[in-house]
């Protein structure tokens, strides 16, 4: 079945916040990415347990008429106790890297998020997944059996659809903005929270 795989709205914070909500501009962006997908008739809506993907989430709530199960296996892939400084030091050259030259902590991570996506679209129905920008980079390289880190770029709000076909990961779109309008896409070259 499709997952289609939303990256959180702008947020309107950055790595000193380590849970912001979304920047009035990300609220904007959620309700244009509610209002693009309100064709498609989802079963499931799964969004990270932080606050950014969750406000993302509310007007998906409104549109299905699904309650939001939240799911740490999407979180951000890095451990909340880490502190700004040390966040910042580290995911320039972790965005620029490799998943096979990542710590074990890391590839346990990618390989979660991984078996929890194929997981999800073998239930046999169509689900959203509220999310973020290395979770959703991570699944567009294993469907596209690329190593990479970042095999591309994705703003926020950004709409990547996925079908899972016998425990594959099939790319149809990745990080779609065609919902918003040119000057309402962020995020695109940073993974930072409230980045341009």
């Amino acid at each position: 079945m499709t997952l289609y795989l939303i990256r959180h709205g702008l947020a309107s914070a950055g790595l000193d916040d380590l849970d912001p909500g979304l920047a009035p501009l990300g609220h904007q962006q959620a309700l244009l990415t509610a209002e693009t997908l309100k064709h498609l008739a989802p079963a499931r809506l799964i969004v990270s347990p932080l606050r950014r993907t969750r406000e993302t989430a509310n007007p998906l709530t409104e549109v299905f008429g699904l309650d939001p199960e939240i799911r740490h296996e999407v979180a951000e892939v890095f451990d909340p106790s880490l502190s700004p400084k040390e966040r910042k030091k580290i995911i320039g050259p972790f965005m620029d890297g490799h998943w096979s030259k990542q710590s074990e902590t890391l590839q346990a991570w990618y390989s979660r998020v991984i078996s929890t996506l194929i997981a999800l679209g073998n239930d046999g129905t169509d689900i959203i997944v509220v999310t973020h920008y290395i979770a959703i980079c991570a699944a567009i390289g294993k469907a596209l059996d690329d190593d990479r880190v970042v095999p591309v770029k994705i703003g926020n709000t950004s709409i990547t659809t996925i079908n899972v076909v016998e425990g594959q990961l099939i790319l149809v779109a990745a990080g779609s903005t065609s919902h918003l309008g040119t000057d309402q896409i962020t995020g695109v070259t940073t993974a930072l929270p409230g980045g341009p």
